[in-house]
Protein backbone atom coordinates (compact mmCIF):
# COMPACT_ATOMS: atom_id res chain seq x y z
CA UNK A 1 0.00 0.00 0.00
CA UNK A 2 1.42 3.29 -1.01
CA UNK A 3 2.31 6.33 1.29
CA UNK A 4 0.09 9.47 0.35
CA UNK A 5 2.57 12.07 -0.69
CA UNK A 6 2.68 15.17 1.12
CA UNK A 7 2.15 18.67 -0.25
CA UNK A 8 4.87 21.07 -0.81
CA UNK A 9 4.47 24.12 0.82
CA UNK A 10 6.03 27.47 -0.14
CA UNK A 11 8.75 28.38 2.99
CA UNK A 12 6.70 31.44 4.59
CA UNK A 13 9.27 34.93 3.17
CA UNK A 14 11.23 36.37 6.13
CA UNK A 15 10.19 40.19 5.97
CA UNK A 16 13.29 42.47 4.88
CA UNK A 17 14.78 44.38 8.00
CA UNK A 18 13.56 47.88 7.71
CA UNK A 19 17.11 49.16 7.89
CA UNK A 20 17.51 48.19 4.26
CA UNK A 21 15.13 50.08 2.57
CA UNK A 22 16.01 53.07 4.15
CA UNK A 23 19.37 52.78 3.14
CA UNK A 24 18.53 52.00 -0.55
CA UNK A 25 16.87 55.09 -0.77
CA UNK A 26 19.69 56.81 0.94
CA UNK A 27 22.13 55.54 -1.32
CA UNK A 28 19.60 56.80 -4.57
CA UNK A 29 19.15 60.03 -2.63
CA UNK A 30 22.90 60.70 -2.18
CA UNK A 31 23.81 59.68 -6.14
CA UNK A 32 21.42 61.92 -6.89
CA UNK A 33 22.37 65.03 -4.36
CA UNK A 34 25.91 63.96 -6.08
CA UNK A 35 24.53 64.14 -9.75
CA UNK A 36 22.63 67.63 -8.87
CA UNK A 37 25.73 69.02 -7.29
CA UNK A 38 28.50 67.80 -9.92
CA UNK A 39 25.59 69.54 -12.16
CA UNK A 40 25.74 73.29 -10.53
CA UNK A 41 29.37 73.14 -10.29
CA UNK A 42 29.59 72.56 -14.30
CA UNK A 43 26.71 75.08 -14.70
CA UNK A 44 26.98 77.51 -12.69
CA UNK A 45 30.55 77.33 -10.78
CA UNK A 46 33.26 75.99 -13.74
CA UNK A 47 29.95 76.98 -16.24
CA UNK A 48 31.76 80.37 -17.81
CA UNK A 49 35.46 78.16 -17.94
CA UNK A 50 33.88 75.35 -19.51
CA UNK A 51 31.91 77.50 -22.55
CA UNK A 52 34.88 79.45 -22.83
CA UNK A 53 37.03 75.77 -23.12
CA UNK A 54 34.30 74.62 -25.80
CA UNK A 55 33.93 78.11 -27.92
CA UNK A 56 38.58 77.72 -28.10
CA UNK A 57 37.52 74.52 -29.96
CA UNK A 58 35.31 76.65 -32.85
CA UNK A 59 34.99 80.02 -32.33
CA UNK A 60 38.20 82.30 -33.01
CA UNK A 61 38.44 86.19 -32.11
CA UNK A 62 40.35 87.95 -35.08
CA UNK A 63 42.15 91.29 -34.73
CA UNK A 64 40.95 94.20 -37.08
CA UNK A 65 44.03 96.12 -37.59
CA UNK A 66 43.20 100.42 -37.56
CA UNK A 67 44.50 102.45 -40.09
CA UNK A 68 47.58 104.61 -39.20
CA UNK A 69 46.67 108.12 -39.49
CA UNK A 70 47.92 110.23 -42.27
CA UNK A 71 50.44 112.58 -41.79
CA UNK A 72 49.34 116.18 -43.75
CA UNK A 73 51.72 119.68 -44.46
CA UNK A 74 50.03 122.93 -43.23
CA UNK A 75 47.68 123.22 -46.60
CA UNK A 76 46.38 119.63 -46.23
CA UNK A 77 48.93 117.73 -48.53
CA UNK A 78 49.72 113.98 -47.63
CA UNK A 79 53.22 113.46 -46.06
CA UNK A 80 52.32 110.08 -44.96
CA UNK A 81 49.53 107.69 -45.53
CA UNK A 82 48.55 104.28 -45.64
CA UNK A 83 46.88 102.20 -48.51
CA UNK A 84 45.27 98.96 -48.73
CA UNK A 85 47.76 95.73 -49.58
CA UNK A 86 47.52 92.29 -49.34
CA UNK A 87 49.58 89.74 -47.62
CA UNK A 88 49.80 86.21 -48.93
CA UNK A 89 50.04 83.56 -46.43
CA UNK A 90 49.74 79.40 -46.87
CA UNK A 91 48.72 76.25 -44.58
CA UNK A 92 51.45 74.18 -45.35
CA UNK A 93 49.50 70.82 -44.69
CA UNK A 94 47.69 71.26 -47.64
CA UNK A 95 50.04 73.45 -50.00
CA UNK A 96 52.86 70.83 -49.52
CA UNK A 97 50.54 68.81 -51.95
CA UNK A 98 50.93 71.38 -54.58
CA UNK A 99 54.61 71.14 -55.18
CA UNK A 100 53.79 70.75 -59.01
CA UNK A 101 52.37 74.30 -59.30
CA UNK A 102 55.19 75.79 -56.78
CA UNK A 103 57.01 76.91 -60.01
CA UNK A 104 53.85 79.15 -61.46
CA UNK A 105 52.93 80.92 -58.05
CA UNK A 106 56.88 81.73 -57.30
CA UNK A 107 56.57 83.40 -61.31
CA UNK A 108 53.14 85.00 -60.32
CA UNK A 109 55.50 86.51 -57.53
CA UNK A 110 58.53 87.63 -59.30
CA UNK A 111 60.65 85.80 -57.02
CA UNK A 112 62.33 82.16 -57.46
CA UNK A 113 60.87 78.72 -56.46
CA UNK A 114 63.54 78.45 -53.95
CA UNK A 115 62.81 81.64 -52.50
CA UNK A 116 59.11 80.09 -52.39
CA UNK A 117 60.27 77.29 -50.98
CA UNK A 118 62.21 78.42 -48.05
CA UNK A 119 59.48 80.68 -46.95
CA UNK A 120 57.13 78.13 -46.54
CA UNK A 121 59.71 76.00 -44.35
CA UNK A 122 60.75 78.95 -42.53
CA UNK A 123 56.45 79.50 -40.99
CA UNK A 124 54.89 76.86 -38.64
CA UNK A 125 53.50 73.98 -39.22
CA UNK A 126 50.17 75.72 -40.18
CA UNK A 127 51.05 79.09 -41.29
CA UNK A 128 53.77 80.63 -43.12
CA UNK A 129 54.05 84.01 -44.85
CA UNK A 130 54.57 84.03 -48.84
CA UNK A 131 54.78 87.52 -49.87
CA UNK A 132 54.15 90.65 -47.16
CA UNK A 133 52.33 93.90 -48.27
CA UNK A 134 51.23 93.26 -52.34
CA UNK A 135 49.49 95.74 -54.44
CA UNK A 136 46.15 94.44 -54.61
CA UNK A 137 45.88 93.90 -58.50
CA UNK A 138 49.15 91.49 -57.50
CA UNK A 139 47.92 89.70 -55.29
CA UNK A 140 44.94 89.47 -57.26
CA UNK A 141 46.68 87.63 -59.94
CA UNK A 142 48.62 84.79 -57.63
CA UNK A 143 44.90 84.11 -56.06
CA UNK A 144 43.24 83.32 -59.18
CA UNK A 145 45.37 80.64 -59.28
CA UNK A 146 42.87 79.02 -57.14
CA UNK A 147 45.76 76.57 -55.30
CA UNK A 148 44.72 74.75 -51.77
CA UNK A 149 46.56 76.15 -49.26
CA UNK A 150 46.97 79.39 -50.06
CA UNK A 151 45.46 82.75 -48.53
CA UNK A 152 45.26 86.10 -47.98
CA UNK A 153 45.31 89.08 -45.54
CA UNK A 154 44.49 92.37 -45.42
CA UNK A 155 47.12 94.96 -44.28
CA UNK A 156 47.58 98.93 -44.53
CA UNK A 157 50.98 100.22 -45.77
CA UNK A 158 52.55 103.07 -45.39
CA UNK A 159 52.84 105.46 -48.60
CA UNK A 160 55.23 108.43 -48.53
CA UNK A 161 53.76 110.41 -51.73
CA UNK A 162 56.71 112.86 -51.66
CA UNK A 163 59.97 110.08 -51.07
CA UNK A 164 62.81 111.30 -50.19
CA UNK A 165 62.54 115.07 -50.11
CA UNK A 166 61.04 114.86 -46.56
CA UNK A 167 61.76 111.18 -45.21
CA UNK A 168 64.41 112.10 -42.72
CA UNK A 169 62.09 114.20 -40.72
CA UNK A 170 58.94 111.88 -41.66
CA UNK A 171 60.88 108.57 -40.70
CA UNK A 172 59.36 105.48 -41.36
CA UNK A 173 57.67 102.44 -40.15
CA UNK A 174 58.59 98.71 -39.82
CA UNK A 175 56.07 96.07 -41.64
CA UNK A 176 54.07 95.81 -39.15
CA UNK A 177 52.81 99.71 -39.15
CA UNK A 178 54.56 100.99 -35.95
CA UNK A 179 56.54 104.07 -36.01
CA UNK A 180 60.46 103.23 -35.81
CA UNK A 181 61.89 106.63 -36.91
CA UNK A 182 61.50 110.72 -37.31
CA UNK A 183 57.76 111.59 -36.45
CA UNK A 184 56.39 108.08 -37.53
CA UNK A 185 57.97 107.29 -34.07
CA UNK A 186 57.97 110.33 -32.37
CA UNK A 187 54.02 110.21 -32.90
CA UNK A 188 53.19 106.74 -33.20
CA UNK A 189 50.97 106.83 -30.39
CA UNK A 190 48.97 109.28 -31.90
CA UNK A 191 48.84 107.82 -35.21
CA UNK A 192 48.40 103.99 -34.70
CA UNK A 193 44.74 103.97 -33.63
CA UNK A 194 43.47 101.21 -31.54
CA UNK A 195 42.90 97.45 -33.09
CA UNK A 196 39.37 96.17 -33.15
CA UNK A 197 38.11 92.39 -32.99
CA UNK A 198 35.66 90.08 -33.96
CA UNK A 199 34.09 86.71 -32.99
CA UNK A 200 34.08 83.98 -35.49
CA UNK A 201 33.29 80.39 -36.06
CA UNK A 202 36.49 78.17 -38.27
CA UNK A 203 36.80 74.64 -38.94
CA UNK A 204 39.25 73.00 -38.30
CA UNK A 205 41.56 73.93 -40.74
CA UNK A 206 41.09 77.66 -39.44
CA UNK A 207 39.00 78.18 -42.71
CA UNK A 208 35.79 80.99 -41.81
CA UNK A 209 32.68 79.35 -41.67
CA UNK A 210 30.73 82.84 -40.31
CA UNK A 211 31.08 85.85 -37.96
CA UNK A 212 29.18 85.83 -34.71
CA UNK A 213 27.74 89.09 -32.72
CA UNK A 214 28.56 92.60 -33.42
CA UNK A 215 32.74 93.11 -33.89
CA UNK A 216 34.05 95.67 -32.19
CA UNK A 217 35.51 98.27 -34.75
CA UNK A 218 39.13 99.40 -34.76
CA UNK A 219 39.62 103.34 -33.86
CA UNK A 220 41.51 105.04 -36.87
CA UNK A 221 44.59 106.87 -35.57
CA UNK A 222 44.71 110.59 -35.64
CA UNK A 223 45.45 113.17 -38.20
CA UNK A 224 49.14 114.94 -37.47
CA UNK A 225 49.11 118.07 -39.76
CA UNK A 226 52.45 119.66 -39.62
CA UNK A 227 53.70 123.18 -40.04
CA UNK A 228 55.75 121.57 -43.16
CA UNK A 229 55.01 123.54 -46.26
CA UNK A 230 55.55 120.72 -49.16
CA UNK A 231 56.40 123.01 -51.66
CA UNK A 232 59.16 124.86 -49.49
CA UNK A 233 60.15 121.70 -48.14
CA UNK A 234 60.60 120.46 -52.20
CA UNK A 235 62.57 123.98 -53.26
CA UNK A 236 65.07 123.67 -50.12
CA UNK A 237 65.63 119.93 -50.45
CA UNK A 238 66.16 120.12 -54.45
CA UNK A 239 68.09 123.39 -53.70
CA UNK A 240 70.43 121.91 -51.07
CA UNK A 241 70.79 117.95 -53.10
CA UNK A 242 71.81 120.54 -55.86
CA UNK A 243 74.86 122.37 -53.46
CA UNK A 244 76.13 118.66 -52.13
CA UNK A 245 76.36 117.40 -55.69
CA UNK A 246 77.82 120.22 -56.94
CA UNK A 247 80.34 120.87 -54.68
CA UNK A 248 80.78 117.28 -53.86
CA UNK A 249 80.25 117.29 -50.22
CA UNK A 250 80.05 114.79 -47.82
CA UNK A 251 76.16 116.15 -46.94
CA UNK A 252 74.10 119.09 -45.97
CA UNK A 253 70.85 120.20 -44.16
CA UNK A 254 68.97 122.90 -43.86
CA UNK A 255 66.17 124.41 -41.95
CA UNK A 256 63.31 127.49 -42.86
CA UNK A 257 61.34 128.79 -39.95
CA UNK A 258 58.47 131.26 -39.20
CA UNK A 259 60.80 133.79 -37.20
CA UNK A 260 57.40 134.74 -35.04
CA UNK A 261 55.82 131.61 -34.65
CA UNK A 262 58.66 129.04 -34.16
CA UNK A 263 57.20 127.07 -37.16
CA UNK A 264 59.22 125.20 -39.56
CA UNK A 265 58.24 125.65 -42.93
CA UNK A 266 61.09 123.13 -44.20
CA UNK A 267 63.37 120.95 -42.79
CA UNK A 268 65.61 118.71 -45.35
CA UNK A 269 68.65 116.50 -45.34
CA UNK A 270 70.76 115.20 -47.99
CA UNK A 271 71.75 112.63 -48.70
CA UNK A 272 68.29 111.00 -48.06
CA UNK A 273 66.50 108.10 -48.86
CA UNK A 274 63.35 106.38 -50.75
CA UNK A 275 61.14 105.63 -47.86
CA UNK A 276 58.59 103.45 -50.09
CA UNK A 277 61.29 100.93 -50.51
CA UNK A 278 62.52 99.19 -47.88
CA UNK A 279 66.10 98.22 -49.62
CA UNK A 280 66.88 101.47 -49.72
CA UNK A 281 66.60 102.04 -45.11
CA UNK A 282 70.19 102.54 -44.77
CA UNK A 283 71.64 104.17 -41.20
CA UNK A 284 74.08 106.36 -42.84
CA UNK A 285 70.88 107.71 -45.35
CA UNK A 286 67.73 107.91 -42.84
CA UNK A 287 69.42 110.48 -40.22
CA UNK A 288 67.58 113.84 -39.89
CA UNK A 289 70.58 115.70 -40.24
CA UNK A 290 68.91 119.29 -39.10
CA UNK A 291 69.10 118.15 -35.53
CA UNK A 292 71.33 115.10 -34.79
CA UNK A 293 74.51 116.31 -36.47
CA UNK A 294 76.84 118.66 -34.67
CA UNK A 295 79.87 120.93 -35.86
CA UNK A 296 81.90 123.66 -35.28
CA UNK A 297 79.76 126.39 -36.55
CA UNK A 298 82.51 129.40 -37.38
CA UNK A 299 81.63 133.25 -37.95
CA UNK A 300 78.29 132.51 -37.58
CA UNK A 301 78.73 132.80 -33.89
CA UNK A 302 79.54 136.53 -34.46
CA UNK A 303 76.26 138.51 -33.73
CA UNK A 304 75.91 136.38 -30.67
CA UNK A 305 79.60 138.08 -29.17
CA UNK A 306 78.66 141.09 -30.28
CA UNK A 307 75.32 140.95 -28.57
CA UNK A 308 76.64 139.48 -25.53
CA UNK A 309 79.23 142.21 -25.16
CA UNK A 310 76.89 144.91 -26.21
CA UNK A 311 73.99 144.42 -23.53
CA UNK A 312 76.94 144.70 -20.79
CA UNK A 313 78.36 147.28 -22.06
CA UNK A 314 81.80 145.53 -22.78
CA UNK A 315 81.83 147.75 -26.04
CA UNK A 316 79.63 150.90 -27.20
CA UNK A 317 77.96 150.48 -30.83
CA UNK A 318 80.15 152.92 -32.03
CA UNK A 319 83.48 150.76 -30.72
CA UNK A 320 85.64 150.27 -33.35
CA UNK A 321 89.12 147.76 -33.75
CA UNK A 322 92.21 147.80 -35.09
CA UNK A 323 92.45 144.77 -37.40
CA UNK A 324 95.49 145.29 -39.64
CA UNK A 325 97.78 142.55 -38.74
CA UNK A 326 98.80 139.15 -40.22
CA UNK A 327 98.59 137.80 -36.80
CA UNK A 328 96.57 138.42 -33.52
CA UNK A 329 98.54 136.50 -31.12
CA UNK A 330 96.64 134.98 -28.22
CA UNK A 331 98.53 132.59 -25.72
CA UNK A 332 100.16 129.81 -28.36
CA UNK A 333 97.45 130.90 -31.19
CA UNK A 334 97.71 133.28 -34.14
CA UNK A 335 94.22 134.09 -35.34
CA UNK A 336 94.22 135.54 -38.73
CA UNK A 337 91.61 137.32 -41.02
CA UNK A 338 90.94 136.09 -44.81
CA UNK A 339 91.83 139.80 -46.21
CA UNK A 340 93.37 142.05 -44.06
CA UNK A 341 91.38 144.86 -43.18
CA UNK A 342 92.47 148.26 -41.05
CA UNK A 343 89.91 149.95 -38.58
CA UNK A 344 86.40 148.12 -38.31
CA UNK A 345 83.22 148.91 -36.84
CA UNK A 346 80.74 146.68 -35.28
CA UNK A 347 79.13 146.60 -39.03
CA UNK A 348 82.35 146.16 -40.76
CA UNK A 349 83.02 143.22 -38.19
CA UNK A 350 80.35 141.02 -39.55
CA UNK A 351 80.44 142.30 -42.89
CA UNK A 352 84.22 141.29 -43.60
CA UNK A 353 83.73 138.01 -40.90
CA UNK A 354 86.52 139.19 -39.02
CA UNK A 355 88.06 136.86 -36.74
CA UNK A 356 90.82 139.37 -35.23
CA UNK A 357 87.93 141.88 -34.51
CA UNK A 358 85.23 139.41 -32.83
CA UNK A 359 88.35 137.64 -30.90
CA UNK A 360 88.76 141.11 -29.54
CA UNK A 361 85.20 141.72 -28.53
CA UNK A 362 85.66 138.42 -26.81
CA UNK A 363 88.21 139.59 -24.50
CA UNK A 364 86.75 142.36 -23.39
CA UNK A 365 83.62 140.35 -22.38
CA UNK A 366 83.36 138.43 -19.41
CA UNK A 367 82.62 134.87 -20.26
CA UNK A 368 79.92 134.56 -18.41
CA UNK A 369 77.58 136.82 -19.91
CA UNK A 370 78.33 135.37 -23.51
CA UNK A 371 78.30 131.29 -22.23
CA UNK A 372 74.33 133.04 -21.03
CA UNK A 373 73.85 134.77 -24.08
CA UNK A 374 74.56 131.10 -26.11
CA UNK A 375 72.83 129.81 -23.87
CA UNK A 376 69.70 131.48 -24.21
CA UNK A 377 69.46 131.10 -27.79
CA UNK A 378 68.98 127.65 -27.29
CA UNK A 379 72.77 126.27 -28.02
CA UNK A 380 73.73 123.85 -26.00
CA UNK A 381 70.33 122.20 -25.14
CA UNK A 382 67.53 120.43 -26.83
CA UNK A 383 65.10 122.53 -28.96
CA UNK A 384 61.61 120.60 -27.05
CA UNK A 385 60.57 119.04 -30.99
CA UNK A 386 61.00 115.49 -29.64
CA UNK A 387 62.27 114.23 -32.61
CA UNK A 388 64.57 110.66 -32.30
CA UNK A 389 68.20 111.22 -32.65
CA UNK A 390 68.05 115.18 -31.67
CA UNK A 391 71.28 116.28 -29.85
CA UNK A 392 71.89 119.12 -28.02
CA UNK A 393 75.23 120.14 -29.05
CA UNK A 394 77.41 121.56 -26.46
CA UNK A 395 78.99 124.49 -24.93
CA UNK A 396 81.24 123.36 -22.69
CA UNK A 397 80.83 125.65 -18.70
CA UNK A 398 82.77 129.36 -18.77
CA UNK A 399 84.71 128.47 -15.68
CA UNK A 400 86.72 126.06 -18.03
CA UNK A 401 87.66 128.85 -20.24
CA UNK A 402 90.92 129.98 -21.14
CA UNK A 403 92.14 133.02 -23.21
CA UNK A 404 92.02 130.94 -25.80
CA UNK A 405 89.15 129.54 -25.58
CA UNK A 406 87.01 132.81 -24.88
CA UNK A 407 88.77 134.29 -27.96
CA UNK A 408 88.04 130.83 -30.32
CA UNK A 409 84.02 131.22 -28.93
CA UNK A 410 83.95 134.38 -30.31
CA UNK A 411 83.78 132.96 -33.69
CA UNK A 412 82.51 129.84 -33.34
CA UNK A 413 84.91 127.21 -32.37
CA UNK A 414 85.09 125.17 -29.08
CA UNK A 415 81.30 124.64 -29.17
CA UNK A 416 78.93 122.31 -31.42
CA UNK A 417 75.72 123.12 -32.75
CA UNK A 418 73.35 121.80 -34.73
CA UNK A 419 70.96 123.64 -38.03
CA UNK A 420 68.09 123.85 -36.07
CA UNK A 421 69.63 125.67 -33.12
CA UNK A 422 71.18 128.38 -35.94
CA UNK A 423 67.57 128.79 -37.54
CA UNK A 424 66.11 129.40 -33.94
CA UNK A 425 69.04 131.13 -32.90
CA UNK A 426 68.79 133.71 -35.51
CA UNK A 427 65.10 134.07 -35.30
CA UNK A 428 65.43 135.47 -32.16
CA UNK A 429 67.83 138.48 -33.72
CA UNK A 430 64.84 138.33 -36.61
CA UNK A 431 61.86 138.97 -33.72
CA UNK A 432 63.11 142.08 -31.53
CA UNK A 433 65.29 139.97 -28.79
CA UNK A 434 62.56 136.93 -28.52
CA UNK A 435 63.57 133.88 -28.42
CA UNK A 436 60.47 131.53 -29.70
CA UNK A 437 60.75 127.69 -29.40
CA UNK A 438 60.61 125.82 -32.76
CA UNK A 439 57.78 123.21 -33.35
CA UNK A 440 56.60 120.80 -36.60
CA UNK A 441 53.07 121.37 -35.42
CA UNK A 442 50.81 123.92 -36.59
CA UNK A 443 49.35 126.76 -35.38
CA UNK A 444 46.24 128.46 -35.80
CA UNK A 445 46.77 130.79 -33.61
CA UNK A 446 49.72 132.79 -34.98
CA UNK A 447 51.13 132.82 -31.60
CA UNK A 448 54.34 130.59 -30.42
CA UNK A 449 54.41 127.81 -28.28
CA UNK A 450 56.72 129.58 -25.97
CA UNK A 451 58.90 132.62 -26.04
CA UNK A 452 61.57 134.67 -23.90
CA UNK A 453 63.22 138.22 -24.29
CA UNK A 454 66.88 137.17 -24.66
CA UNK A 455 68.05 140.52 -25.77
CA UNK A 456 67.24 144.33 -25.84
CA UNK A 457 64.93 144.96 -28.70
CA UNK A 458 67.39 148.13 -29.70
CA UNK A 459 70.12 145.37 -29.81
CA UNK A 460 68.66 143.00 -32.06
CA UNK A 461 67.79 146.18 -34.63
CA UNK A 462 71.08 146.40 -34.36
CA UNK A 463 72.34 143.13 -35.34
CA UNK A 464 69.53 143.11 -38.25
CA UNK A 465 71.00 146.53 -39.34
CA UNK A 466 74.68 145.55 -39.74
CA UNK A 467 73.86 142.06 -40.84
CA UNK A 468 72.50 143.35 -44.03
CA UNK A 469 75.30 144.61 -44.68
CA UNK A 470 76.57 140.47 -45.42
CA UNK A 471 74.93 140.77 -47.92
CA UNK A 472 75.29 143.65 -50.19
CA UNK A 473 77.99 144.42 -52.64
CA UNK A 474 81.28 143.69 -50.81
CA UNK A 475 79.87 141.12 -48.35
CA UNK A 476 80.90 137.87 -47.71
CA UNK A 477 76.85 136.81 -48.05
CA UNK A 478 76.22 138.53 -51.22
CA UNK A 479 75.01 135.22 -53.23
CA UNK A 480 72.31 135.15 -50.70
CA UNK A 481 70.91 138.79 -51.97
CA UNK A 482 67.11 137.90 -53.20
CA UNK A 483 65.99 141.02 -55.66
CA UNK A 484 63.15 143.09 -53.81
CA UNK A 485 63.96 142.00 -50.74
CA UNK A 486 66.76 143.43 -48.05
CA UNK A 487 67.75 140.06 -46.50
CA UNK A 488 70.29 139.84 -43.53
CA UNK A 489 72.71 136.81 -42.61
CA UNK A 490 75.92 135.76 -41.81
CA UNK A 491 78.22 133.45 -43.52
CA UNK A 492 80.50 130.79 -41.69
CA UNK A 493 83.30 128.60 -42.58
CA UNK A 494 84.54 126.59 -40.43
CA UNK A 495 88.26 124.41 -40.70
CA UNK A 496 87.28 120.98 -38.90
CA UNK A 497 89.11 119.78 -36.16
CA UNK A 498 91.74 116.55 -36.57
CA UNK A 499 90.37 115.24 -32.74
CA UNK A 500 94.65 115.56 -31.87
CA UNK A 501 94.66 119.29 -30.96
CA UNK A 502 94.66 120.57 -34.86
CA UNK A 503 93.00 121.06 -37.72
CA UNK A 504 92.35 119.25 -41.10
CA UNK A 505 93.21 122.05 -43.62
CA UNK A 506 91.55 120.74 -46.34
CA UNK A 507 87.82 120.12 -44.54
CA UNK A 508 85.66 122.35 -43.85
CA UNK A 509 81.99 123.09 -43.01
CA UNK A 510 80.06 126.06 -45.15
CA UNK A 511 77.23 127.79 -43.07
CA UNK A 512 74.82 130.73 -44.14
CA UNK A 513 71.97 131.97 -41.84
CA UNK A 514 70.26 134.81 -42.75
CA UNK A 515 66.10 136.10 -42.89
CA UNK A 516 63.90 138.50 -44.61
CA UNK A 517 62.61 140.68 -44.99
CA UNK A 518 65.58 142.35 -43.12
CA UNK A 519 63.05 145.76 -42.37
CA UNK A 520 60.45 143.00 -41.53
CA UNK A 521 61.55 139.73 -40.37
CA UNK A 522 59.18 136.74 -41.32
CA UNK A 523 61.27 133.93 -42.16
CA UNK A 524 64.89 132.59 -41.55
CA UNK A 525 66.89 129.86 -42.15
CA UNK A 526 70.23 128.02 -41.79
CA UNK A 527 71.99 126.27 -44.54
CA UNK A 528 74.93 123.52 -43.49
CA UNK A 529 76.94 121.78 -46.02
CA UNK A 530 79.59 119.78 -44.62
CA UNK A 531 83.15 118.85 -46.33
CA UNK A 532 83.06 120.50 -49.76
CA UNK A 533 85.67 119.27 -52.00
CA UNK A 534 85.37 121.09 -54.96
CA UNK A 535 85.46 124.78 -55.86
CA UNK A 536 85.40 127.90 -53.24
CA UNK A 537 84.56 126.00 -50.10
CA UNK A 538 83.35 128.93 -48.51
CA UNK A 539 79.68 129.69 -46.72
CA UNK A 540 79.22 132.90 -48.62
CA UNK A 541 80.03 130.66 -51.60
CA UNK A 542 78.31 127.05 -51.62
CA UNK A 543 75.71 127.85 -48.38
CA UNK A 544 74.35 131.08 -49.77
CA UNK A 545 72.94 130.26 -52.99
CA UNK A 546 70.71 127.57 -50.90
CA UNK A 547 69.59 129.72 -48.91
CA UNK A 548 68.72 132.97 -51.52
CA UNK A 549 66.59 130.15 -54.17
CA UNK A 550 64.39 128.61 -51.41
CA UNK A 551 64.41 131.54 -49.21
CA UNK A 552 62.90 133.59 -52.77
CA UNK A 553 60.45 130.81 -53.16
CA UNK A 554 58.89 131.02 -49.68
CA UNK A 555 58.31 134.31 -49.16
CA UNK A 556 56.45 134.28 -52.48
CA UNK A 557 54.65 130.88 -51.27
CA UNK A 558 53.65 132.49 -48.05
CA UNK A 559 53.09 135.78 -49.84
CA UNK A 560 55.04 138.31 -47.73
CA UNK A 561 55.59 141.18 -50.16
CA UNK A 562 58.74 142.79 -51.56
CA UNK A 563 59.81 145.81 -49.24
CA UNK A 564 62.36 147.85 -51.61
CA UNK A 565 61.83 148.30 -54.90
CA UNK A 566 64.63 146.68 -58.27
CA UNK A 567 66.42 150.23 -58.31
CA UNK A 568 67.02 150.37 -55.02
CA UNK A 569 68.27 146.81 -54.40
CA UNK A 570 70.53 147.09 -58.22
CA UNK A 571 72.13 149.66 -56.33
CA UNK A 572 72.84 148.77 -53.09
CA UNK A 573 73.46 144.97 -54.48
CA UNK A 574 74.28 144.31 -57.24
CA UNK A 575 75.60 147.48 -58.98
CA UNK A 576 79.37 147.62 -60.17
CA UNK A 577 79.97 143.57 -59.48
CA UNK A 578 82.87 142.25 -62.16
CA UNK A 579 81.49 140.31 -64.61
CA UNK A 580 82.55 137.29 -62.61
CA UNK A 581 80.86 137.87 -59.88
CA UNK A 582 78.06 138.26 -61.89
CA UNK A 583 77.53 134.73 -63.21
CA UNK A 584 78.51 133.34 -59.86
CA UNK A 585 75.46 134.83 -58.37
CA UNK A 586 73.31 133.89 -61.43
CA UNK A 587 74.88 130.61 -60.78
CA UNK A 588 74.76 129.57 -57.62
CA UNK A 589 78.60 129.79 -57.68
CA UNK A 590 78.73 126.85 -58.60
CA UNK A 591 81.66 126.88 -60.74
CA UNK A 592 83.57 129.63 -59.37
CA UNK A 593 86.82 128.04 -59.69
CA UNK A 594 86.95 127.25 -62.82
Amino acid sequence: MTQPRAKFRAPSPVPLPAWRATALWAVVTLGLVVMMAQAWRAQVERGPFLRDQGALRYLRHFALPAQRGPILDRSGKALALSVPVQTLWVDPRLFDAQQARWAQIATALGISAATLAARVRGGGSQFAFLARQRAPERAAAVLALHVPGLYSLHEDRRYYPSGSIAAPLLGFTNVDGRGIEGLELAYNAWLQGKAGEETGLRDNLGHPLALLGAARPAQAGRTLTLSIDRNIQYVAYTALASAVQRFQARSGAAVLMNARTGEILAMVSYPSFNPNDRADYRPGLYNNRAVADTFEPGSVMKPFTIAAALDDGSIRPDTTFNVNTNCFRVAHYCIRDDVRHGILDLAQVLKYSSNIGAAKISLRTPPADLYQMLRSVGFGQVSGLGLPGETGGAVPDWQGWDVARRAAMAYGYGLSVTPLQLAAAYAAIANNGIYVQPTLLRRDSGTPLHSQRIMPAATAARLRDWLTGVTRRGGTGFLAAIPGYTVAGKTGTSIMANGKGGFRKHQVNTTFVGFAPAKDPQLVMAVVVREPTQGWRYGGVVAAPVFRVTMSAALHRMGVQPDTSAQTWTATTAEHLTADQERRWAEGAGDAAH
